[in-house]
């Protein structure tokens, strides 16, 4: 089967929940014989092709946007087309069954409607994967009534939301994101080389939060729970002098810098105003750095207002470590109140510094929360569990649905 998936977010320009799926993607898709994979995503560079035996990636020079922060309809128009046309000469080059679009509904609605126009004149089924909810009616619209094969849910709270909003719940399916435990694991690293690394010192003990500090051009630092979990730390930090926090954050695509750059300075601004900023490191850390991050830390919080799923927390899970999520989104689809981790409630920093507190002071309770975390893993979230089923229905969609689309 040969199978088209586009993306707005590459792996080579930023990093998030969305480039570690693509990444798991190729990797999978590289195992199985049955399956020609070719995948479209945006590059700041300029345009190029990588072939890795199975699996064909077309980088394509600011695929949805330009280099600009400011950007025009002229600009859409223009590169909605070209991307229509490139979408149809892969469509033609590779004779592509079925395609996958990632998030489309996230960009300008112009992508969309020239997809499914060239979908529907080739007669190619499509398949949407919602990485995220639909924040604005026009999103909704885009989910609910262009001619979606499938829609492919990242959690039950996305396909929740999407039935909510008035989706055809025959068109809905949940495919979880999985996690590489062959990468993901406690063996990927140790307290000591990290400690090392970020020149900490052997008793430290490190508190680590993960993700994107901006979503398109704004800053998501409430949004994403830094500033709870910032708060929670400074009750913290006074009487255990030992805790170190640090902050992953997430790499910003090139269009966004300036972004970016406001973002990180609003985030340093807080940890000066709860008088944390010399026990914090903020780092980017490379995306084959993070098992080691990961593996050497003693306990992993993400404290977001809302979360689809929430990758990081079964990357934290197989890596050995506690976590600490809070009661929204698809988060509790992951964790089991004090059974694998704590849930807290969003916003909560006296709460959120309680649950920290408990899991720095406890052994027994980290152990019991790390075994379980494995096992939560082990049974639902590895990448073949999930790959496996995803890639079973993208065939069945193929197989049994080639009518046109308009």
């Amino acid at each position: 089967m040969n199978i088209l998936l586009i993306s707005p977010n590459s792996p080579l320009e930023s990093i998030g929940g969305v480039e570690r799926y693509i990444i798991n993607v190729i990797n999978y898709a590289k195992t199985q014989s049955d399956i020609n994979l070719y995948i479209l995503v945006p590059t700041s560079k300029e345009s190029f092709i990588k072939v890795d035996g199975n699996v064909t990636i077309y980088h394509e020079n600011n695929l949805f946007t330009n280099n600009s922060t400011v950007i025009v309809q002229k600009d859409i128009s223009q590169k909605s087309q070209q991307f229509a046309v490139l979408v149809e000469t892969i469509i033609k080059s590779h004779k592509i069954d079925i395609i996958c679009a990632e998030n489309l509904h996230g960009v300008s609605a112009a992508f969309c409607l020239l997809l499914h126009m060239v979908a529907s004149l080739l007669k190619i089924p499509l398949v949407l994967r919602l990485h995220s909810f639909a924040s604005s009616a026009l999103q909704t619209e885009l989910i609910n009534q262009l001619m979606w094969k499938k829609i492919s849910c990242v959690s039950k709270s996305v396909a929740g939301d999407c039935f909510h909003k008035g989706a055809d719940i025959n068109t809905l399916s949940t495919h979880y994101l999985g996690v590489n435990t062959d990468e993901f694991n406690a063996e990927a690293g140790d307290k000591k080389t990290l400690h090392e690394n970020l020149k900490l010192e052997p008793e430290d003990k490190i508190i680590l939060t993960a993700g994107r500090i901006m979503q398109g051009r704004k800053n998501i630092l409430k949004e994403k729970g830094f500033i709870t979990l910032i708060q929670a730390f400074s009750k913290l930090s006074p009487r255990y002098p030992e805790l170190k926090l640090v902050i992953a954050v997430g790499q910003s695509p090139q269009h966004l810098l300036h972004h970016f750059n406001q973002a990180m300075v609003m985030l340093d601004g807080y940890l000066k105003l709860h008088h944390v900023a010399d026990k914090t490191i903020v780092k980017m850390f490379k995306l084959e750095e993070m098992p080691a991050v990961y593996a050497g830390s003693d306990v992993f919080v993400l404290a977001s207002e809302n979360e689809t799923f929430g990758q990081v927390f079964i990357e934290a899970m197989a890596s050995a470590v506690p976590v600490i999520g809070t009661k929204v989104g698809g988060i509790p689809e992951i964790i089991t109140d004090s059974h694998n981790g704590y849930l807290v409630p969003p916003e909560d920093a006296s709460i959120l510094a309680h649950r920290i507190e408990k899991l720095i002071t406890n052994e027994e309770l980290r152990q019991q929360f790390i075994a379980a975390g494995k096992k939560t893993v082990a049974d639902t979230f590895t990448l073949e569990k999930q790959f496996v089923s995803f890639f079973e229905t993208l065939k069945d969609v193929s197989r049994t649905d080639t009518r046109p689309l308009a």
